[in-house]
This record gives structure tokens, C-alpha cells and sequence, in this order.
């Protein structure tokens, strides 16, 4: 009884937190969560025999690369808000401004030095915040790339459960979809470089 209300507080925590993201970050995750679902009503279907084995062992997989959404999401969620923060314009006009004086001033001396130092900031600031808003632009696309290559794998897991041959097509099936969960990891340790 105490196990059954821990998962239920965890499922609810984990609605709560999902429902908290902008559209634009549920997206990936009710997409994952789908596929999950998907998948495992296929391998429910499939008659029992070393076919549905295999399907079953790989639902750890499937739910692996869920949790990898997931996780990658809530960073990718945070640093979009992060990035949004940024005040990426002032920081631009601040840099354009610095270089204008670095051109007016003299070639040579304290002054000059002073001023390309200036710059030479600013830009390593401009450049830092643009890396804050391309990593959350680029985690949304391989988010949307994963979840199409995860929806391709449940597919072609009904084409192998529909064969129930086995062999070939669950080694292949199990390849890509440790493929997609490596990528996935290599998406939240980039994101959780950020911060």
C-alpha cells in the first residue's frame, strides 16, 4: 500500500511538473510518454514466445530514453528561461557602442588599450549569451529529432512483433533505440554543461 501512494505522489509530482512547462517544452515529454505507451501496448499484443521476450526486455530501454526526455527537457525548460532573461539587444548595442569608440580612438596608447579591452569583454559577453539562446534553440530540435526517431522505433517494433521471427530486425531495433538514449544523454550533459 505504501509503494502504490509513493508512485502515485511521483506520478502526481511528475503532472505537476510537467503541466508548469511552456507548451513548447510539454511537447517533447507527452510525446516520449506516448511512444512509451504505444510500445508497450504492442508488446502486450504480441503472443507470447521469444519474440514478445525480447520486445519486453527492451521496454528498459524505451523507458531510458524517456526519462532522458524528460530530463534533458527540464534543463533545455531552464535555459530557455535563462536565455529569455538575457538582455541579448542592450548587450549588442553595448558592444556596437564599444567598437565605435575603439575606431575613434587613437591606434595607440592607454586609451586605446583601455578600449579594445572593453570590446574584446563585451564580445566574450555577446558571445556567451548567444550560446545561452542557440543551446535552448538547439536542445528544442534534437528533442523533436529524438522523439521522431523513438516514434519510428515503436513502429518498426510492431513490424517485428506482426513477423514474430525475432533475429535480425530486435538486434537492429535494440542498436537504434540505445542510439536514441546515448543521444539523449549526450543532449543533457551539454545542457547541464550550461548549468
Amino acid at each position: 500500500m505504501l509503494r502504490r501512494k509513493a508512485a502515485d505522489d511521483r506520478g502526481d509530482r511528475f503532472q505537476q511538473w510537467l503541466e508548469s512547462l511552456e507548451p513548447r517544452w510539454q511537447a517533447p515529454v507527452r510525446a516520449a510518454l506516448a511512444s512509451r505507451d504505444q510500445y508497450a501496448g504492442i508488446v502486450e499484443r504480441t503472443p507470447t514466445g521469444p519474440t514478445r521476450d525480447r520486445l519486453d526486455g527492451l521496454r528498459v530501454t524505451v523507458d531510458t530514453a524517456v526519462a532522458r526526455v524528460a530530463d534533458a527537457t527540464w534543463r533545455a525548460a531552464n535555459a530557455s528561461v535563462v536565455a529569455a532573461g538575457l538582455d541579448v539587444d542592450g548587450a549588442t548595442a553595448e558592444l556596437k557602442a564599444a567598437r565605435r569608440r575603439l575606431e575613434a580612438a587613437p591606434q595607440s596608447g592607454p586609451e586605446a588599450e583601455v578600449a579594445r579591452a572593453r570590446v574584446d569583454a563585451l564580445a566574450e559577453r555577446h558571445r556567451a549569451m548567444h550560446d545561452a539562446l542557440n543551446l535552448a534553440e538547439d536542445a528544442a530540435g534534437r528533442l523533436a529529432e529524438a522523439n521522431v526517431r523513438l516514434e519510428t522505433l515503436v513502429a518498426r517494433a510492431a513490424t517485428v512483433a506482426l513477423r514474430s521471427g525475432g533475429g535480425d530486425p530486435l538486434d537492429e531495433l535494440e542498436t537504434e533505440l540505445r542510439s536514441v538514449v546515448d543521444g539523449l544523454g549526450a543532449l543533457d550533459d551539454a545542457l547541464a554543461e550550461f548549468g
